[in-house]
């Protein structure tokens, strides 16, 4: 009983994640769930992760206005994509605060990453079904779909669902042994080379358009995590053998989403 809650949280930031994909562009989809940490680290004071002080109040204002700068400077912006990414990224915070309780408590029987994933895993999968059958009508639009009229159509998207489900499953297990053990800086550098790679994709593949407020919006957020991220590793140096939560960057279950 005690995983329902984060699973129910993950599927939801899948699922509104989605959806969004289907308003917004990609590029603006991820400087949007760039905004991840800011709920993170909110989340985190609920929690007792974190007291709240006027240095973090002051790194969350820098993220929120990176955000404000992304939303003004996008030039196919969409209220309903906006939304449900922003849910989303809301969602994920919540998500990523409950599983580290998970995690870094041993009274509550789920410190092994993998062991947790086998536990989330079932419940994600019912509350994603139950959302597309309400929302979706999967099964009349399987009727209708140009990626299942034909055997060999229907092949290749099994094919490219089962490949991205993989994907998937190593992507969540790298998060769950992520906040488990949140003792370097690396991975949170190569978050932030994957917000750069996906949007430098994001422009080359599908022409997506970036202004000048766009980048400069994206260029504050990104200050803001290091800015997290230093004020976390300056206090674990005066702290011996002391653990610290790294802001998770959008490392989101990119592969389930697509």
């Amino acid at each position: 009983m005690k995983v329902i809650p984060c699973g129910v949280a993950a599927a939801v930031e899948i699922c509104c994640s989605n959806a969004a994909l289907v308003y917004i562009t990609l590029s603006f989809y991820t400087m949007v769930k760039s905004s991840t940490p800011i709920w993170v680290l909110l989340f985190a004071f609920v929690f007792g992760f974190e007291k709240p002080r006027i240095l973090l109040i002051a790194i969350i204002m820098v993220m929120v206005t990176g955000v404000i700068l992304t939303v003004e400077g996008e030039t196919k912006y969409d209220s309903v994509g906006f939304s449900l990414v922003l849910m989303a990224s809301i969602v994920s915070g919540l998500r990523w605060s409950m599983t580290q309780l998970l995690l870094q408590h041993e009274r509550m029987g789920m410190s092994n990453p993998i062991a947790t994933l086998f536990y989330l895993s079932p419940v994600m999968f019912v509350t994603m079904f139950m959302l597309s059958l309400m929302v979706e009508h999967p099964f009349s639009q399987f009727q209708h779909s140009k990626h299942f009229d034909t055997v060999s159509h229907v092949m290749e998207s099994f094919g490219l669902m089962s490949i991205g489900g993989l994907l998937a499953f190593a992507m969540t297990l790298a998060e769950l042994y992520l906040i488990k053990n949140t003792n370097t800086v690396t991975l949170s550098v190569a978050g932030i080379s994957k917000e750069i790679v996906v949007i430098f994709l994001s422009v080359v593949l599908y022409g997506d358009v970036l202004t000048p407020k766009t980048l400069l919006g994206l260029f504050v957020s990104i200050i803001g995590i290091i800015a997290y991220n230093y004020y976390k590793i300056s206090k674990v140096d005066k702290v011996d053998n002391t653990e610290y939560q790294m802001i998770p960057l959008h490392t989101k279950n990119r592969n389930l989403e697509d």
